[in-house]
């Protein structure tokens, strides 16, 4: 999900939040530029307010997800989005860093002249599932952050988290193909590790872009995200196992074995070894 993608029901104090001039520096030409390449639900969010916080790193948001670039547009009045964008959201310190979703790259590619200056962060999160859950409850509730309030009840659904495990798959994948393509290598960080210890998440990329963290001043910020409650997760995460391995038993898909949006043939000895682990896992 975008920081704030244009919903109507998301309220608009929050989704403006990321475009107000009072999150603006003061202008600096970009001497070092990063792009955070995340998927959903992966604790882009978070970390780019953690960065933020430092005020060595700009301001990472998803300036290019298509309705807060048409803000963005307008800010820019007659200059050009992305350099307005760079000119308003780079750190006192010349970073300037963007996060975007692999759907965001072939508008990012069209829109910097120069992709390959920049430094590249690839954020996963290891525990694919539990991200596949949290992208699907989020989609069902509307709550994408901890003070957006939910505007509908969420509820267990395994063909909308199988399509958001694949979603995460196909975007993890794509992201590597591309950087490795070019020849970059990028700095590989998890979302786990992040939360574990947020102060050595942030050393590690201010060693990875060869930014002085002691030579600025970090400010206040004016929002914290907070991690939100998954007390659903670990009930979700067995029976949606658990779905899956009947679903293999009796040939239907399962996330990872569709081919050609058809379901690919489960061998008969397959489907034996899945009966066999739904019966150890009732017992």
């Amino acid at each position: 999900m975008s920081e704030f993608a244009q919903n109507p029901e998301i309220p608009d104090g929050l989704w403006q939040r990321q475009f107000d001039p009072a999150h603006d520096f003061p202008k600096t030409d970009p001497a070092i530029k990063v792009a955070l390449c995340t998927t959903p639900r992966c604790g882009s969010h978070f970390l780019g307010h953690q960065l933020h916080a430092t005020r060595a790193f700009g301001y990472p948001l998803e300036y290019l997800n298509p309705g807060n670039w048409d803000v963005w547009t307008q800010r820019a009045g007659n200059m050009n989005t992305l350099d307005f964008i760079k000119s308003v959201r780079t750190g006192p310190n010349g970073v300037f860093a963007i996060k975007l979703h692999h759907e965001h790259l072939s508008d990012f590619l069209r829109e910097e002249p120069e992709p390959l200056t920049y430094k590249f962060i690839h954020l996963c999160r290891r525990d694919l599932i539990k991200q596949a859950i949290s992208f699907a409850r989020a989609q069902q509730t509307g709550a994408w952050i901890s003070d957006m309030p939910e505007t509908a009840p969420a509820r267990y659904d395994r063909a909308l988290i199988a399509a958001k495990v694949d979603a995460i798959s196909r975007g993890n994948a794509d992201w590597q193909s591309f950087l490795r393509s070019v020849g970059i290598n990028p700095l590989q960080l998890y979302y786990e590790d992040i939360v574990a210890d947020e102060p050595a998440a942030v050393a590690q990329i201010a060693d990875y872009l060869d930014v002085d963290i002691g030579r600025v001043d970090a400010a206040t910020p004016s929002f914290s995200p907070q991690k939100q409650k998954k007390t659903y997760q670990e009930d979700w995460g067995a029976k949606f196992a658990a779905d899956n391995r009947a679903a293999l038993a009796s040939g239907r898909a399962v996330p990872g074995v569709v081919q050609g949006g058809r379901p690919a043939a489960v061998s008969p000895r397959l489907k034996k070894m899945a009966k066999r682990l739904m019966g150890k896992a009732a017992t």
